[in-house]
């Protein structure tokens, strides 16, 4: 793991989803070849960014979601978990509880990780809040190739109060839209942008085994 540095973006994880599309299993319980359970892959990867502190937002129903990380991650500093009371009502429930724990760190800036996205690299944050840092753009995405911003999202602290409002079961989308050519785009390996949220992409990530990084 790595130090952050002072005055660095709160990075969260949003991991309050049903999983219904992958139901019974939950995918976030789901291992790769080497039996690394997807969230626990997702924040090693998070916590090997130079983020400052890193939070889970997990739902109130599955109490083995915390029990995972804390017996895969004992005794690691950066890391929080947060209960999201209102997690029926999707990802807007989990932003909500994001931003106002940036608020409250007074982060210049919130990096929204998403779950279910295991193969994204630490060299590919690190380049996110790298440029975030540089160019204080409003939102920082990775671009698969297409012009398109993806996740994970590099947001600046101007945006809160937008990330606040949002509604529903999305998150960021409509807000990169609308911010239009200020969004800055790093360009990233489509393979690493992969949400594993079907049962035919738990079976390819049960034999997914490279280490992450």
């Amino acid at each position: 793991m790595v130090e952050a540095a002072p005055g660095a973006p709160l990075a969260i994880i949003l991991a309050a989803g049903r999983s219904s599309r992958t139901a019974p299993a939950h995918k976030l319980l789901a291992p790769d070849a080497q039996g690394v359970a997807m969230l626990v892959r997702t924040t090693r990867t998070v916590l090997a960014a130079t983020a400052g502190k890193v939070m889970v937002i997990l739902p109130p129903d599955r109490p083995e979601l915390a029990r995972l990380l804390d017996t895969a991650l004992p005794e690691t500093p950066r890391l929080e978990t947060r209960i999201a009371h209102n997690a029926q009502d999707g990802l807007s429930a989990s932003l909500r509880v994001g931003v106002d724990a940036a608020r409250a760190e007074h982060a210049p800036a919130l990096l929204v990780c998403l779950g279910d996205m295991p193969l994204v690299s630490a060299a590919l944050l690190e380049a996110l809040l790298r440029d975030h840092a540089h160019f204080r753009a409003p939102a920082t995405a990775p671009d698969r190739g297409d012009g398109k911003p993806g996740n994970p999202v590099v947001w600046d602290a101007a945006q809160f109060d937008a990330l606040a409002a949002v509604q529903g079961d999305q998150g960021g989308r409509a807000i990169l839209r609308a911010l239009g050519p200020a969004v800055r785009r790093i360009l990233a390996r489509p393979e690493e942008l992969v949400d594993f949220d079907t049962p035919e992409r738990l079976a390819a990530y049960a034999r997914f085994c490279t280490n992450p990084g």
